[in-house]
């Protein structure tokens, strides 16, 4: 079977000519066209040949393939980066009501101590009087057991 190459010739060390049955046949090294055949086993432009229309067919597809592969990474990476900014500002906004509790927490213990001492303050005040008042009763009553 012979190998095109992308031209559509056939390569010339494998063409249809043979020696008419019983010549001898001699062994005559292989022909390379312009396409580096034996390096790769396949038909590699050199670069000073144009590349062939499969070829830049194929460039074109992979380049709209690459192009589709970036345009939708870059509209995920777009949508991630939403989402991210839409949690951190749902975080933003749960710091500072967390915040602004943490402040009104602290007014309330601030008001909550001030209570506490004004309610001591009565209470000392007002068991100084009931302490007041039972030694008079009782310096009533002695006074009034003894007449």
């Amino acid at each position: 079977m012979t190998r095109l190459g992308m031209s559509g010739e056939p390569n010339p060390s494998t063409s249809t000519n043979r020696n008419p049955p019983g010549a001898a046949s001699t062994l005559q090294p292989p022909v390379f066209s312009s396409r580096l055949d034996f390096v790769s086993g396949g038909n590699i432009p050199v670069a000073s040949e144009p590349p062939t229309r499969w070829a830049r067919r194929r460039r074109r597809s992979v380049a709209r393939t690459i192009a589709a592969e970036l345009a939708e990474n870059r509209r995920l990476a777009q949508e991630l980066s939403k989402r991210e900014e839409e949690k951190l500002d749902r975080l933003i906004a749960i710091g500072e009501e967390a915040s602004a509790q943490q402040d009104t927490a602290n007014e309330l213990r601030r008001d909550a101590v001030i209570a506490l001492r004004r309610l001591a303050t009565a209470v000392e005040e007002a068991t100084g009087a009931f302490q007041l008042g039972l030694e008079k009763l009782l310096q009533r009553l002695i006074s009034n057991t003894k007449s």
